[in-house]
C-alpha cells in the first residue's frame, strides 16, 4: 500500500475538520457520495508512551535493553558489517551440522 498523500488545508477547512475530530480519534465523512475515513494520527509523544509501556511490561525486552546499554558503555560495540559477517558465519556453520547437532571440526 503506498504512503498516504499529505496535504495542507486552508484555515477554514482545518477548523471545520478539527471541530469534528478534536474529541474523537476517527470520523467518517461523506464527500461527493464516497465515505472517507478521517483519522487523528498519534503524536510522537503518544508513540513514545506506547514504546515505553511495551518495554516496562516486557521484562525480557527490558533486560535485553539494559544489557545492551551496559555493553555500549563498556565499549562492546560491533559494526553492521561485523554483525552481518557473524550472522553469515553462524548460518554457514549451522548448515554444516551433523545429525546430532555437532559442527564438524573441519569447519570450526
Amino acid at each position: 500500500m503506498p504512503e498516504p498523500k499529505k496535504v495542507t488545508l486552508d484555515d477554514h477547512t482545518q477548523k471545520a475538520l478539527w471541530d469534528l475530530l478534536h474529541d474523537r480519534n476517527e470520523v467518517v465523512a461523506d464527500i461527493f457520495g464516497s465515505e472517507v475515513r478521517l483519522t487523528l494520527l498519534p503524536t510522537d509523544n503518544e508513540e513514545l508512551d506506547d514504546i515505553t509501556s511495551e518495554i516496562e511490561y516486557d521484562p525480557e525486552l527490558k533486560q535485553m535493553l539494559l544489557e545492551s546499554d551496559q555493553d555500549i558503555k563498556a565499549g562492546r560495540l560491533y559494526s553492521t558489517d561485523e554483525a552481518i559477517q557473524y550472522i553469515r558465519e553462524y548460518h554457514s556453520k549451522s548448515l554444516h551440522r551433523t545429525r546430532d547437532g555437532r559442527i564438524p571440526s573441519s569447519i570450526t
